[in-house]
């Protein structure tokens, strides 16, 4: 079960960035491992959260060559519109790179668990995760026409399933997009569309 959160009014790209708590009382879980969340992450040192509802933290780090590799995606974007593509690519390939190192390269759409929770991403997971990238895309100065913003949920007073999501926004229109790699398995490019449509319930047409 997971806390939903609420949409924020104001977004602080220097606010630090942590765990989302479960509902339930995990005060022994939160003493041993949200702790060592690293709130501002660096591709030198940053942290993930797998295993369903951040159950695990891991510390990973990427060499100088896989992040050129990501920031090279941005390189000849012209629009928000490129910006947003390159996003999704970027995404999908972090999660590439750090499933090798925390074992969730194979983690499956949705919740779908093959054998057991450890390597599986929730949404919970996937919305700390995408955020934590988005936010070193961000101080990495490659994002020109959007901004990292708060994640946030849905389903609670919709009559839904609670749902996370990472979001961005965009500089020039202040449109707010989801960003939600939790419909695909590990590596597929995320869904990048308007909150409000997300918010609505949104699924994509087939899985």
């Amino acid at each position: 079960m997971t806390l939903a959160l609420s949409a924020c009014t104001t977004y602080d790209s220097d606010r630090p960035i942590t765990p989302i708590r479960s509902g339930q009382n995990l005060s022994d879980i939160w003493d041993n491992h949200y702790r060592f969340f690293i709130g501002q992450p660096n591709p030198a040192l940053f942290s993930v959260c797998h295993s369903m509802s951040c159950y695990r933290i891991s510390e990973v780090s990427l060499s100088e060559q896989d992040w050129s590799g990501i920031l090279n995606l941005f390189n000849k974007t012209t629009n928000a519109h490129e910006e947003r593509q390159a996003i999704q690519q970027a995404i999908a390939n972090l999660e590439t790179l750090i499933g090798k190192q925390i074992g969730s390269e194979k983690d499956l759409a949705r919740n779908q668990i093959a054998n057991n929770r450890f390597g599986q991403l929730d949404c919970v997971d996937e919305a700390t995760n995408t955020s934590v990238y988005l936010r070193m895309l961000e101080k990495a100065g490659v994002l020109k026409w959007h901004t990292s913003a708060s994640r946030t949920s849905r389903g609670i007073f919709q009559g839904q399933a609670p749902h996370n999501t990472a979001t961005i926004i965009d500089t020039q229109t202040h449109t707010r997009y989801a960003v939600d790699s939790w419909f695909y398995g590990n590596g597929e490019m995320p869904v990048i569309i308007y909150l409000d449509d997300w918010k609505a319930g949104w699924e994509p047409e087939s899985n």
